[in-house]
């Protein structure tokens, strides 16, 4: 169960710093894209996190790059489980599909224009098709199998269907 923790807050950290690396700060387009990001915490609150895992969470813990902003709420309890949401906008279905056609992914139907799941996050390419969502949480709910990425994956839609209600509602 820790090691999933451990992975989604890698990934977290890992996208945004990739995310950063890629754009040149000074250009004031990439500024601009940055400020048309919507808040992932507002589209994510603390009431949703803690209904999704079933849990209290902590305060929201939050970081900004470039076209990305990020969310994660973690469980005040002792089994450590979060719920975590990226956002990218500017989005295309060519940054999608790098995405999707990793060899551990797998298409997920019936959530955004398209979904990929790659056992720890889950890619939602939203219906107006300019925003990235990733969506995870760490930690399978307790008495499941923590080899088991159906509560994981499970857990990850609810947080992207969330998102995607306040983001196109």
């Amino acid at each position: 169960m820790k090691i999933r923790l451990l992975i989604s807050i890698f990934f977290v950290v890992v996208l945004a710093a990739a995310i950063s690396a890629c754009g040149d700060s000074a250009d004031t387009t990439s500024i601009k894209i940055s400020a048309d990001v919507p808040d992932p915490c507002a589209l994510l609150t603390k009431a949703d996190a803690e209904a999704i895992v079933g849990e209290p969470v902590g305060e929201s813990s939050s970081s900004e790059a470039e076209g990305t902003k990020s969310c994660s709420y973690m469980t005040t309890g002792a089994g450590t489980r979060t719920a975590n949401v990226i956002v990218i906008k500017p989005c295309s279905m060519m940054d999608y599909a790098d995405y999707a056609e990793s060899p551990n992914a797998e298409p997920i139907q019936g959530i955004g224009m398209h979904a990929s799941w790659d056992k720890a996050t889950l890619l939602v390419h939203s219906r107006s098709g300019d925003t990235c969502i990733y969506a995870s949480g760490g930690g399978n709910p307790p008495g499941t199998d923590p080899m088991d990425d159906k509560p994981a994956l499970e857990q990850a839609k609810k947080v992207a269907n969330k998102v995607l209600e306040r983001l196109e509602p």
